[in-house]
């Protein structure tokens, strides 16, 4: 049992801090949280005093590849990212064993694995990158093969809708059937489906399937209405904005003026870089790249925070389990020195990370 105290908690809701808090965690599990007037310290707990720094969720990446790589899970705990999403392996009959495996390791980041990218045949990300996904030629192959891929253990869909406008060719995509198959049975599943787009006519086709979070912020214009079809159908965003960076080209300004927009008429951003989907180095362990140019599109820290934890936490379907510190969630936490509401970079100075309830660094 161990128990947390003098620390300012930010609880990754967005609701408002608590100052002199006391966070109180029990097998694996966040067993009380609050004012430290208000919770009881159990007698056998070990109790770390903070010192005043502040006491936060574990965060989450929720667009990553590379997942499966025990270095790069053991880099992202490290430094407090406590779980990644991985949008795009190869179609390999191990990959979620392997998932499965990488689980048991507490010093590794939690693993949400969508396995390989759904798509057609000479689709992305065959085309460019000459990568393998799970091509389906029908609405009634998309069904099968979806419902095969969520029996094989895949806890989030992934779709492919770019039709090559970003690389000045023409790629084949689903169809608006296909798509909106697979989006019918991933939610009769009970899971949620991630659409690939990289301008703003494959963001309308990725909205008229159903999706659930877009993965990339479209860099070409990007027009009212689409946002408020996003805003009416509560889709999430995962700008990626450190790829468009890393790509270059102003890509990351065009991107960064497409956030601004959204994020002020009040759509939902969760956290995610992209890592490993591009040949350039990204940030890995926490990304500070990704939420410096967060912050160039107008959000604030607390904002921030919040696309790091709960709203990334929903686009994992891992809502009611990470992605906040509340009674009976996962004891994921991370507590870093400096004033974090005032600067962002205060997320690289951690002070110690909790991962399901264990300390991995102190």
């Amino acid at each position: 049992m161990l128990a947390l105290v003098n620390g300012m908690l930010i609880d990754g809701t967005g609701a408002a801090p608590i100052p002199d808090a006391a966070l109180v965690i029990r097998a694996g599990r966040i067993a009380a949280v609050g004012p430290r007037a208000e919770v009881a310290l159990p007698p056998d707990a070990r109790i770390i005093d903070v010192q005043g720094a502040t006491i936060l969720p574990g965060f989450i990446n929720a667009h990553v590849h590379r997942g499966y790589h025990g270095h790069n899970l053991e880099a992202w705990a490290q430094a407090g990212v406590t779980t990644v999403r991985d949008l795009g392996a190869s179609p390999s009959s191990d990959r979620f064993s392997q998932r499965d495996a990488l689980l048991k390791e507490d010093r590794y980041a939690r693993l949400i694995a969508a396995g390989p990218i759904v798509t057609v045949p000479n689709g992305y990300p065959m085309v460019p990158w000459g990568l393998e996904g799970l091509a389906v030629t029908s609405p009634e192959d998309a069904a099968l093969k979806v419902n095969r891929l969520l029996d094989e253990g895949a806890d989030v869909v992934k779709i492919a809708l770019d039709s090559g406008g970003s690389f000045g060719i023409e790629i084949p995509v689903l169809s608006a059937e296909e798509a909106a198959t697979i989006v019918r049975v991933a939610h009769e599943r009970g899971t949620l489906v991630s659409a690939h787009v990289l301008s703003s006519e494959d963001l309308e086709r990725a909205l008229d399937a159903g999706v659930d979070d877009i993965a990339h912020m479209v860099s070409n214009d990007l027009p009212d209405h689409l946002i408020e079809k996003m805003l009416k159908a509560d889709v999430y965003w995962v700008p990626t904005l450190e790829l468009w960076k890393r790509v270059g080209h102003g890509n990351d300004q065009r991107a960064i003026a497409n956030l601004r927009r959204f994020v002020a008429a009040g759509g939902k951003v969760a956290l995610g870089t992209d890592y490993a989907g591009y040949d350039a180095v990204f940030d890995l362990g926490m990304p500070i790249t990704e939420m410096e140019l967060m912050q160039e599109a107008g959000m604030t820290p607390m904002q921030i925070i919040v696309a790091g934890a709960r709203h990334a936490a929903y686009v994992c379907n891992r809502e009611n389990e990470l992605g906040a510190l509340a009674v009976r969630r996962a004891a994921d936490v991370l507590v870093v020195n400096g004033e974090l509401l005032e600067d962002i970079h205060a997320l690289t100075r951690v002070r110690l990370v909790v991962h399901n309830g264990q300390v991995i660094r102190e």
